[in-house]
């Protein structure tokens, strides 16, 4: 079975996020939440839970993170993607962030495209394809012309399946390796109280 090849321009809307014009003002009660770097996770997930809230009417479409929505981190080392998890109708994306929406989740699903984003072959290509010589940027044209191979969705679901499951055991790894060095850090403090 051959997998089709699309350019991410053909298969996405890509959007840079709002560009403020003076210092975000937080506002309790503000009616908007606005992701920044900090909300975004290590594992490639949108924390809105330290969004800046601020006031702010008229708020386009263009702007709006909708669940299933990527964000491309297009500045800094880290030429990566995250996803938005949650349904709200309220927050947007800042700028320099660029907001990848998928045209047809019935031929691709949000998921394998924030794996395929962030896998090798991909970072790869962003690699390659870097500018700038203090902040390295990947530009939209770039982005936009990322070669995307997509294979039919069940073989999506077994992907996007089998990494969460690769980065869980990851986790668990770590976590257990965190729990031995106490376990014999303690032990061997206790050798010496005798």
């Amino acid at each position: 079975m051959k997998n089709n090849t699309y350019l991410l321009k053909n298969i996405a809307d890509i959007r840079t996020g709002y560009s403020f014009r003076a210092k975000l003002e937080p506002d309790s009660e503000g009616n908007i939440l606005v992701v920044q770097l900090k909300e975004l996770s290590d594992k490639n997930t949108i924390d809105v839970s330290t969004a800046v809230k601020i006031n702010m009417q008229n708020v386009s479409e263009n702007y709006l993170l909708l669940k299933g929505d990527l964000v491309f981190r297009s500045r800094g080392m880290d030429s990566t993607a995250a996803i938005m998890d949650i349904s709200a109708d309220n927050i947007i994306l800042s700028a320099p962030f660029q907001r990848i929406r998928l045209q047809d989740t019935a031929k691709i699903i949000p998921e394998y495209l924030l794996w395929y984003i962030n896998s090798k072959d991909a970072q790869t290509y962003f690699s390659a394809n870097k500018t700038g010589t203090s902040v390295s940027m990947i530009s939209t044209a770039v982005l936009a012309d990322l070669p995307v191979v997509i294979p039919p969705v069940e073989i999506q679901k077994n992907i996007v399946e089998i990494n969460t499951l690769s980065e869980r055991e990851i986790e668990l790894q770590e976590e257990l390796i965190k729990k031995k060095k106490l376990l014999t850090e303690t032990i061997l403090l206790k050798t010496l109280e005798l």
